[in-house]
């Protein structure tokens, strides 16, 4: 399993947002998830703030002494902006896992603007690495369902040279896209974000009740923390 700077990666790309790293989350100390060990894992989660977003939140789980790695970010556009969420995981296990997505927060099938301004220009990130071996629809289709067409999942063999270099690549220019409609983002008309903002309340809701990671995290960590991580990451 080779060392990847996943996190290097991520503060590159978000260097234009000029993050801040938040010590609160609505009034709530958020500093001791900066490292909590156990013997099971180690988890360490850094949130930062920035204009336009509401939290920046970048997460690595190392289990079982390293046998299994998960890095993930989340970001969180602000309530008065029509971004989508820049969702990031990579495991590093028995094999590598791939998952990244700009999910949109508008129903797309309904909001043909937002298709336009948002989707469309996620496609030629997604046809430059659909071929891939490897690549593959996501498991559970209650996250399917909440993701854009253009969403790249797969896993790989770690025998598939330069494996890891090629996941943070494809990572970092979902990101670099991300950034770009951040740059050009501008506040929306109050009544036209209600329903934006009611999709990712729910949509939150869904990954918190949902997310399989939170079976083991209340393991290791207990129900409180455990709860606390999973608000903080949706």
């Amino acid at each position: 399993m080779k060392a990847i700077p996943y996190f290097d990666e991520i503060l590159d790309g978000i260097k234009p947002m000029n993050p801040v790293e938040m010590k609160e989350y609505k009034g709530n100390d958020i500093s001791e998830f900066r490292k909590i060990e156990t013997d099971m894992m180690t988890q360490e989660i850094i949130c930062y703030s920035a204009d336009k977003i509401d939290k920046i939140v970048t997460m690595k789980s190392t289990i079982l002494g390293g046998k299994l790695i998960v890095w993930a970010t989340n970001i969180v556009p602000s309530d008065e902006y029509d971004l989508p969420i820049f969702s990031s995981e990579l495991v590093q296990g028995s094999h590598i896992s791939l998952r990244v997505d700009l999910i949109p927060t508008a129903d797309c099938g309904r909001d043909i603007n937002y298709l336009k301004k948002y989707v469309e220009p996620i496609q030629p990130l997604w046809e430059k690495y659909k071929d891939i071996e490897g690549m593959c629809l996501e498991r559970y289709l209650w996250f399917r369902v909440m993701l854009s067409p253009f969403y790249t999942c797969g896993k790989f063999k770690y025998e598939q040279e330069g494996i890891e270099d090629k996941c943070l690549e494809i990572t970092k220019d979902y990101l670099n896209l991300y950034v770009k409609f951040w740059q050009e983002a501008e506040k929306q008309n109050s009544e036209y974000m209600k329903s934006l903002v009611e999709r990712k309340r729910k949509m939150f809701e869904t990954l918190r009740e949902n997310d399989p990671g939170g079976g083991p995290l209340k393991k290791a960590l207990g129900e409180e923390k455990a709860e606390i991580i999973l608000s903080l990451l949706f």
